[in-house]
């Protein structure tokens, strides 16, 4: 009989293993996330305002130096042309120091504000009565002016007053600069800490895992492999934590079972050799389409990898009012679970798409998933007859191919593949024109994975060429060329391959 069971389970060493983990990442996480946004906002202020501010102000020089000259210009010979940088100038300065006061500091702005005094006093004490002696002829009196060296004088304060608010600014990038040098070698150095942590974190972990789990489950395995080597009457023993004991309970029941086992297995097998009927209605039935109206052609086929049960499904419902849903879905996998699975998808798909909104009906159907591994890819489309509209619904699945007006569409996924991992996926409904002579040529992954001996896929570009040699073609020739071309271009048949093919008429 097994021993008594360990005090401990190896889920209470996996949560608190797990839990310090998680810990661990949050307060990490936390610093890391702080650093970050600080590091940041200190490039942000340096790209976004201390830089511009810098050329902005630099722009107000060059138009303070653009009135100098102007007026000096002027000056000199009288012409008016000369001053219309002087005055165009004038409501550019103010535009650009009102922007620069607010984007700057307020020690910068002191010296702006002292800059533009400068300047004011330049325009009132010397620029303002030379213009206005010139203006009135007195050309003597203006080049007096001049001469006694008031505006030079007074124009060098405001450069000086610049250099003071440059310098200021300068100043606060080289502050902001290196903030974020700082803060960036405080994520480097957490990041290395992060690293550190975790491989620790690792380390310490396996070696617990392995000394606590791994072991019992070693011996267990020695024992299980005893039994399974034909020695019957070899007592199955679990130690360690209580999960591995009740394997080894379970085990050593096994053993005392083992040819009952043997037995329904052989009897299992007869079974299925009887039962090929039951096989063939149920490839039958993922691949059953019903009748379509007048107008509406279509043509599908599955194959199956290597003869064995197919995982894909297809399916024509019709709605009503001038409406017809297609269907094609690829459960992953192959053999008698993904067929039932895409049996089972198929005929909820069919009950619902006459009840609810497409992407409602993929959620319900993706709930049914929740207890399976399994995942599924599912294409539905809606044609509505009416209206010359077809509107789709792209659960992973490769793009279909929208033949219309000579052009070939991509229809690419609206949202993810179907898996009741996924309990929050949404699917977005997408619509396009779908006229007479327009077709929707749909298939599953195996027909573009198909590979020769080289190994290179069948692909689209071929897909795409045997649909530009059958256009305008029937639905039936369509498929049975694109069937044939990935039978000369594959060596073996490992994936299901299914097309479906829709044409209006």
């Amino acid at each position: 009989m097994p021993e008594s069971r360990a005090p401990y389970s190896a889920r209470a060493v996996v949560r608190v293993a797990a839990g310090a983990v998680v810990l661990l990442s949050l307060v990490i996480g936390l610093l890391l996330a702080v650093t970050v946004a600080q590091f940041v906002s200190a490039r942000d202020r340096v790209q976004d305002d201390l830089n511009p501010a810098r050329v902005e102000l630099g722009t107000v020089l060059a138009l303070y130096v653009d009135q100098e000259t102007a007026e000096r210009g002027y000056i000199l010979t009288g012409r008016p042309e000369f001053l219309e940088p002087y005055d165009e100038a004038a409501p550019q300065i103010t535009t650009k120091l009102d922007h620069l006061r607010r984007e700057v500091s307020d020690t910068v702005a002191d010296l702006l504000v002292e800059m533009d005094d400068a300047h004011q006093r330049w325009l009132d004490e010397a620029a303002e009565p030379e213009l206005a002696a010139e203006r009135r002829g007195d050309r003597s009196r203006a080049e007096e002016l001049v001469a006694s060296g008031d505006g030079k004088r007074l124009f060098d304060r405001v450069r000086t007053a610049y250099q003071a608010a440059d310098q200021a600014l300068a100043a606060e990038q080289d502050a902001a600069n290196q903030r974020a040098d700082v803060l960036l070698r405080r994520l480097s150095y957490l990041l290395g800490f992060t690293v550190v942590t975790f491989l620790a974190t690792v380390l310490l972990g396996t070696g617990a895992f392995n000394r606590r789990v791994l072991r019992p489950l070693a011996e267990l395995g020695r024992s299980s492999r005893a039994v399974a080597s034909g020695d019957l009457q070899h007592v199955v023993r679990g130690a360690g934590p209580r999960e591995v004991s009740e394997v080894g309970e379970d085990v050593d029941t096994m053993r005392r079972h083992l040819l009952d086992e043997l037995d329904a297995s052989r009897r299992a097998s007869e079974a299925l050799v009887l039962g090929q009927p039951a096989v063939q209605a149920l490839q039958s039935a993922l691949s059953e389409l019903a009748p379509v109206g007048a107008g509406v052609e279509v043509a599908a086929q599955i194959e199956s990898a290597e003869g064995v049960l197919a995982g894909d499904f297809i399916d024509i419902v019709d709605l009503g009012d001038d409406r017809v849903a297609m269907v094609l879905g690829d459960v992953s996998g192959h053999g008698h679970e993904s067929a039932v699975v895409g049996l089972r998808l198929k005929s909820a798909l069919s009950a619902m798409l006459r009840q609810a909104p497409v992407p409602d009906v993929l959620a319900a159907v993706r709930d049914g998933l929740v207890d399976s591994e399994l995942f599924a890819t599912v294409f539905v489309a809606v044609l509505d007859t009416a209206a010359d509209r077809l509107s789709f619904v792209n659960a992973g699945h490769p793009p279909p191919l929208l033949v219309a007006g000579g052009r070939l569409v991509e229809l690419e996924p609206t949202g993810p593949l179907v898996s009741g991992v996924l309990t929050d996926a949404t699917w977005e409904v997408e619509d396009r024109a779908f006229e007479p002579g327009d077709a929707l040529v749909v298939f599953s992954d195996g027909l573009l994975e198909a590979r020769d001996a080289h190994g290179t896929e069948f692909g689209q570009a071929r897909v795409e060429s045997v649909l530009a040699a059958t256009a305008g073609r029937a639905p039936a020739e369509v498929v049975t060329r694109l069937r044939s071309a990935v039978r000369d271009h594959a060596v073996s048949q490992r994936d299901d391959v299914t097309v479906l093919v829709v044409r209006r008429g």
